[in-house]
């Protein structure tokens, strides 16, 4: 299977929609930065934005939270976005947004396909000294509690450049 040739690459910031699309090369094609009142997306807006462009090969989303199930790149389907929205309480900040622009992108092009990379998927590794929290482990044991680390993407990024 050939790599797509135009991804756009979606990434819900706290207060904007960084919306970009690439070649083949990662080449950036095409820009948006655009607001996010209230913490949602415009949908109105992102349609208008993405109008004028050819459809993308596939989409990109950053997704902060993976949870323990998801340490790599996913494609989204009903199942994967039912259970993305049940980590929400492990990122109540960035996981609600992440999901309103997959939903907002989704309205405007259903049809392409869509993967979702997840920060915590750089840190799914870590030692267990590193991802244990000092609590009793009766605690850390019922309800789940492990550290997962954030920021990901951005540390493999700055990894594979340096």
């Amino acid at each position: 299977m050939s790599s797509p040739s135009r991804v756009l690459v979606v990434n819900a910031g706290s207060s904007s929609l960084k919306l970009r699309l690439l070649d083949g090369n990662d080449a950036i094609l095409a820009r948006w930065d655009l607001p996010v009142p209230a913490g949602t997306v415009d949908r109105a807006g992102l349609a208008r934005a993405l109008a004028d462009q050819d459809l993308p090969d596939a989409i990109g989303h950053r997704i902060v939270h993976g949870g323990r199930r998801y340490l790599g790149p996913v494609r989204i389907d009903a199942s994967v976005e039912r259970e993305l929205r049940l980590l929400v309480d492990l990122a109540p900040l960035h996981q609600p947004k992440s999901l309103d622009a997959l939903d907002a992108v989704t309205e405007v092009y259903p049809r392409v396909p869509a993967v979702a990379c997840f920060d915590t998927a750089f840190h799914s590794g870590m030692p267990a000294a590193a991802a244990t929290y000092a609590l009793p482990r009766e605690w850390r044991e019922r309800w789940d509690l492990r550290r997962y680390g954030f920021h990901g993407l951005s540390h493999a990024y700055a990894t594979l450049r340096a």
